[in-house]
């Protein structure tokens, strides 16, 4: 009995990272001349679409790490490599947040309150006024809620 071998596939896929971006469909929608490499102003423009946002001259000291030779420019395998490592940094970036936030939120509510930053506080062997709390919460707590969430701890945390 033959066995059937199965059709080799036509086209070929597109590489897609573990976060879902299709970073050379990316690529290609910037290269607008189609010779095969993007500069600084179209890698800003590129990095912004996956929620990054560096600067001219951040998007200028990335493209010369990766592409020493050509000034000013990357290739599509250089930009995936580049924009790979900037989503990793990222990743790491909200990682280390959330494991942060996550010692203060001892029960798990998604939220800070004034007693969990006081509590964290005193294990650490800081015995701090509640007045100071209170303004540290009110800094922090945009919303008024009277409590930190994720993305008020964050915003903090990504300004220091």
């Amino acid at each position: 009995m033959a066995t059937k071998s199965k059709p080799k596939p036509k086209h070929k896929k597109k590489p897609v990272d573990n976060s879902g971006i299709d970073y050379d469909a990316i690529f290609e929608s910037m290269d607008l001349n189609h010779d095969g490499r993007i500069s600084v102003h179209e890698l800003t423009h590129a990095a912004r679409l996956i929620g990054l946002n560096p600067t001219k001259h951040e998007a200028e000291l990335m493209i010369k790490d990766c592409n020493p030779k050509e000034k000013g420019y990357v290739n599509k395998a250089e930009f995936r490599r580049l924009l790979e490592q900037q989503q990793s940094a990222v990743d790491d970036q909200v990682k280390e947040i959330t494991d942060a936030f996550r010692v203060f939120d001892k029960d798990n509510s998604g939220t800070i309150s004034a007693e969990e930053i006081r509590a964290v506080l005193r294990s650490c062997g800081e015995d701090v006024p509640d007045e100071e709390i209170e303004n540290m919460l009110k800094m922090v707590d945009k919303d008024g809620d009277g409590n930190i969430s994720i993305e008020e701890f964050a915003a903090v945390m990504c300004d220091l």
